[in-house]
């Protein structure tokens, strides 16, 4: 699943959860609503410009590829410094995004598969096409808003005394 796929955003929101609490770690959390759209855009205009045979090639590259990341991923947890102290909002925001937007996972997702998905289910209806993204980022965000809440939520417990 996307949403617990260690990486950059996720040990950013670790990190936020166990040093600031869960508040500041729900806002990282949401960064892909506001970080995907370069990834998607771009992915969306190659993608338009691109064969049926070479879209679905591509996806089954693309999805090989991320089980491949996947699997090496494993058990392995990636470092990432602790962000500046911080009690403003905007910040949080912002700060989550720009970690997104230079993680390639988003950027190879789109390319890969993400894009192909859209466009056949923008295909079938513009209706089709916004539920995709609806049910992806719900699914994308909300296990990082649940992961964000779970260890702030640990962090508050362990810590009262």
């Amino acid at each position: 699943m996307g949403g617990l796929t260690p990486g950059p955003l996720h040990a950013l929101i670790v990190a936020t959860a166990l040093k600031r609490g869960t508040r500041p770690a729900l806002r990282l959390a949401v960064a892909p609503l506001l970080s995907d759209l370069p990834a998607v855009a771009l992915s969306l205009l190659v993608a338009a410009t691109m064969s049926d045979g070479v879209a679905r090639s591509l996806a089954i590259i693309g999805g090989l590829f991320l089980i491949a990341l996947g699997v090496k991923s494993i058990g392995a947890a990636e470092e990432s410094a602790l962000p500046p102290e911080s009690d403003q909002a905007l910040k949080d925001y912002f700060r989550g995004a720009f970690v997104n937007v230079l993680n390639p996972n988003p950027w190879l997702f789109w390319l890969g598969v993400g894009a192909p998905l859209l466009r056949n289910s923008w295909s079938k209806g513009v209706g089709y096409g916004f539920l995709w993204l609806l049910v992806f980022y719900v699914g994308l965000v909300g296990v990082k808003i649940v992961f964000a809440i779970a260890i702030g939520t640990s962090r508050e417990r362990l810590t009262k005394k």
